[in-house]
């Protein structure tokens, strides 16, 4: 069932190197897809469908049962494991189209759009097309060949975006968006055929060595579904829908910088780990050294991003907007906390203790939830972002005691490879806030130079407390280890 793979060390950040590339790619795709659609298509098509994707969404997270995780965490996985990851992945399709048939007229009365029922009726098939995906693409992962992940998924996207601009062209309705997302569903199911010679059979002789590690993923991901929404909830039900639409939009944007590095960094750490969980020293300093990098890079993006508010609100979201700049400072460092928190997580899983995961998805819900009632009450929307703040902060020690019994590193190592990376960004953000803005400039002009002050800071920072710290291992290191070795095959050459 394996491939050749690459060495370890240089696994990990080929891997999330091409899993950044292969997350803006598709986002890119997106974009150009949504715009052109935008064009053949009215607002009140894209509604129809957003509201059928509404219930199709929440389903397929819920019954998301990881079944790759399990074959990618499983080093001696072969044909009956990923027989049976497949067979379930049949089931688990079978019972969201069975669902969303169920759903779609309560969805559809719900929203007083009758139309979404059908919708949902033929978005149904989605779920069981793309469960006959062929399994054998896991390996991809496994044996970290994510050149090849990358090239199936930009091949199946391209293809995708041109069935549905076709069909828009034709149909000019939003029956259009319906068809292209099967089409689309249907070219990636065939296609995972034509890359990957393996051929499934369904059994179920593995289900439940595959369950003993997806049942609790499966509770954790139902938590963390309903941890990441509770705000929504809660705003939209107590500060109204104009104070709704504000934080939704300005939650994606602030979130989107972290998000767009540590979710494909995660999505090539596991399989990375996942290879050093039976070497202890070399696995430590994988752990150690993913959350020191992870950490420095949201710490720059979110900090700088949170010092520059007054700015890339107007510019982005326009001068009605502008209400809207303590949310962003708020929730841009949310971003970078939630996203420490993810990669702490990581360990977790590949340590088989998805219990934890669980626990601590369930447990963030119960804390904010009461919290969240209250700051809204008395701050509004504004409440609620600061409110998102405090509570991850508070996971923060909860994930790293979690992590310390998944993978016997100490609290003070995860302490050491926080440090440096929150004290740097402090010394950014009082850089960015006390140095004098030059006046008469554009302000986009502004805001390339405050960020260009911040990168320094930051750079600087960082390396002076590195250097303070005695230079121990981390992303300083790693990056001054690169910088010699390409100067010295410049050198050489």
């Amino acid at each position: 069932m394996t491939t050749p793979a690459p060495s370890r060390a240089s696994g990990l950040v080929a891997g999330t190197v091409w899993m950044i590339a292969m997350r803006w790619v598709m986002r890119g795709l997106g974009l150009f897809s949504t715009v052109v659609l935008a064009r053949l298509l009215t607002p009140e098509d894209f509604g129809v469908v957003a509201i059928a994707l509404i219930v199709v969404g929440l389903l397929e997270t819920i019954a998301y049962l990881g079944v790759d995780l399990s074959l990618i965490k499983d080093q001696s996985a072969g044909r009956e494991e990923f027989d049976s990851a497949w067979t379930v992945q049949l089931i688990q399709g079978g019972m969201v189209a069975a669902l969303l048939v169920v759903a779609a007229p309560l969805v559809a009365a719900y929203f007083n759009e009758p139309r979404a029922a059908a919708v949902i009726w033929w978005l149904a098939l989605r779920p069981v097309i793309e469960s006959f995906q062929n399994i054998g693409l896991v390996t991809f992962r496994k044996d970290l060949d994510f050149a090849r992940e990358f090239r199936f998924n930009l091949i199946a996207k391209l293809l995708g975006v041109g069935i549905q601009i076709s069909a828009a062209l034709l149909l000019r309705s939003y029956w259009a968006l319906v068809v292209g997302m099967i089409a689309a569903s249907s070219v990636g199911t065939l296609l995972s055929y034509l890359l990957h010679p393996y051929r499934p059979r369904p059994t179920l002789s593995r289900v439940g060595k595959i369950w003993s590690f997806s049942q609790w993923l499966l509770v954790s991901r139902v938590g963390s579904f309903f941890s990441r929404r509770c705000d929504e909830f809660v705003v939209g039900n107590l500060a109204g829908t104009a104070a709704m639409g504000s934080y939704h939009v300005v939650y994606e944007l602030a979130t989107a910088p972290t998000t767009e590095i540590i979710m494909p960094m995660r999505r090539a750490l596991f399989p990375a780990l996942a290879k050093l969980a039976d070497d202890a020293v070399a696995y430590r300093k994988a752990v150690l050294d993913s959350l020191s990098a992870s950490t420095a890079i949201c710490m720059a993006l979110g900090v700088g991003l949170a010092s520059s508010a007054d700015l890339v609100v107007p510019l982005v979201l326009g001068d009605k907007w502008v209400q809207a700049v303590p949310l962003l400072r708020w929730l841009a460092l949310f971003g970078v906390t939630a996203a420490v928190l993810s990669v702490m997580e990581v360990p977790l899983w590949v340590a088989g203790r998805t219990r934890l995961s669980a626990a601590a998805s369930w447990l963030e819900l119960l804390l904010a939830v009461p919290l969240l009632l209250l700051a809204v009450k008395h701050g509004g929307a504004q409440g609620a972002a600061a409110c998102r703040l405090a509570v991850s902060l508070a996971m923060l020690p909860v994930a790293a005691l979690m992590a310390r019994s998944a993978c016997g590193i100490g609290l003070r190592h995860f302490a050491a490879a926080l440090a440096r990376p929150v004290l740097a960004g402090a010394l950014m953000a009082a850089a960015m806030a006390f140095t004098p803005a030059p006046t008469g400039l554009p302000m986009v002009i502004t805001l390339a130079l405050r960020l260009l002050l911040g990168a320094l800071a930051y750079s600087l920072a960082l390396w002076l407390l590195w250097h303070a710290a005695g230079r121990p291992d981390g992303i300083e290191a790693n990056v001054v280890g690169m910088l010699k070795r390409r100067l010295a095959k410049r050198a050489a050459h």
